[in-house]
């Protein structure tokens, strides 16, 4: 039995075989074509759930509408300074956030019971997370825009006590502290660095430089997920709703140069998610056995956990690693200043007012800036042994001829593969979905 890398457990059964997509074997790759499991209709039949399969008349329409959420245009949060106003990345952020949520409600009643998390579920915490960073970034340039004479006593002070309070309430206070240092040649200290007000004023205008290409490489990324990730999955609740196929509706969507997927990332998640759907439907017919509904339990769990890696893929690679976003020398810098342990993804409120659940991100070390350490996968590119089920991957500006090509890497904590694993189902994952991100309010 063939299996993907990383699977959580329990997600096969040893009745279930999977096959490699075209452009799987590894003598003649072709780096356009993404590997992903077919259809395991076949495999149902050979466990006596043929007729089922034949008789079952797929997505129930009756039992799921889709209202549609509103994709609006956020793009020109790109365009904010302090001085010309308009909607600043924050609101943009908070937007996005609020739009996840909605999409993550939806999708769960696609898919029906049991819950699963799917990749809206992760996609409003993190969201969030890079919301926090991207409001203390607005804080700061705005408090620096004030100038040493500009403004006013009040407004600076007021600005001042935020940044402070913003990052204490985020729990990003180390982590800038960390980045600060790691800044400022010779500085050991926090104390040592309030001490060397000189040498921190020489630096203030590079520090101003670096905060905005931060910023904006922040809410391009949030924002570009929102139109490409975000309006994928409205499109296929929309037309999953009117009884058409939501894989069918995003293929035009695509043939119109409306939404770009060009190594098919997008296409393959949702078609998992809509066959997970139907496995769902499947497992819940009265007809089937208690054994059989743990089989296709077990099969519909990966098939949202590979759809979540594919679109996570997707955004991981062929937004976020943009020449503008992490591979920017500034963002680059910044993320590996970030002392190891300091980084972590805020999750749900605890109960009693005990705080919040978080999300270690790469605390053995790491730079979140770069794809395989994020991801928690393994460049496999020149390995002479290259699985079969290796994700290409061709990076923003990259020839096809130079794909890299990756495995997941399950003894890596903190990285996105180890978030889906762990909160994909049962009660951290249903914590994960029945919770909402702290909300986000701009200054």
């Amino acid at each position: 039995m063939n299996t993907r890398p990383g699977s959580p457990p329990g997600a096969w059964h040893d009745s279930l075989s999977w096959e490699a997509g075209p452009g799987a074997a590894c003598d003649s790759p072709s780096p356009h074509a993404v590997h992903r499991a077919t259809s395991v209709l076949p495999e149902l039949m050979g466990l006596g759930l043929g007729e089922v399969a034949r008789t079952h008349p797929g997505p129930s329409r009756e039992r799921f509408s889709y209202p549609g959420v509103p994709i609006v245009e956020l793009r020109r949060a790109r365009q904010w300074t302090p001085e010309r106003g308009g909607m600043c990345g924050v609101r943009a952020n908070a937007h996005t956030i609020a739009t996840y949520q909605a999409l993550d409600v939806h999708m769960a009643r696609y898919l029906g019971a049991p819950l699963l998390s799917t990749w809206v579920t992760f996609g409003k915490y993190a969201a969030r997370e890079a919301g926090s960073w991207i409001r203390i970034l607005e804080t700061m340039l705005s408090l620096s825009h004030l100038g040493p004479g500009g403004g006013t006593y009040t407004r600076r002070l007021r600005l001042s006590r935020s940044l402070l309070a913003l990052a204490s309430q985020d729990g990003l206070l180390s982590a800038l502290t960390s980045v600060v240092q790691g800044l400022v040649d010779g500085v050991r200290t926090g104390a040592a660095l309030l001490a060397d007000a000189h040498r921190l004023a020489s630096l203030l205008p590079e520090l101003r430089r670096m905060g905005w290409a931060a910023r904006d490489g922040l809410v391009e990324g949030n924002t570009e997920m929102y139109h490409r990730v975000g309006f994928a999955f409205d499109v296929f609740l929309r037309a999953e709703s009117a009884g058409r196929d939501g894989r069918v509706a995003l293929q035009e969507v695509i043939a119109t140069g409306a939404l770009e997927d060009p190594q098919g990332y997008l296409q393959a998640g949702f078609a998992l998610y809509h066959e997970a759907c139907l496995v769902g439907l499947l497992a819940r017919d009265p007809r089937v056995s208690r054994g059989r509904q743990l089989v296709l339990e077990s099969c519909r769990r990966h098939l949202v956990h590979e759809g979540n890696l594919l679109i996570a893929v997707q955004e991981q690679a062929l937004v976020l690693q943009r020449p503008s976003i992490f591979t920017h020398p500034v963002l680059h810098s910044l993320l590996g200043a970030v002392r190891p342990g300091q980084l972590r993804m805020t999750l749900t409120a605890l109960p009693g007012g005990r705080g919040h659940d978080s999300f270690p991100m790469l605390p053995e070390g790491g730079n979140w800036a770069d794809f395989e350490a994020r991801m928690g996968m393994r460049d496999v590119t020149h390995e002479p042994n290259r699985s079969a089920y290796a994700y290409p991957v061709i990076f923003p500006g990259t020839p096809p001829s130079e794909a890299r090509y990756y495995v997941v890497d399950t003894n890596r904590r903190g990285t996105i593969v180890d978030l889906f694993t762990r909160y994909l189902c049962g009660p951290a994952g249903e914590q994960l979905h029945h919770g909402r991100p702290r909300e986000l309010q701009p200054l």
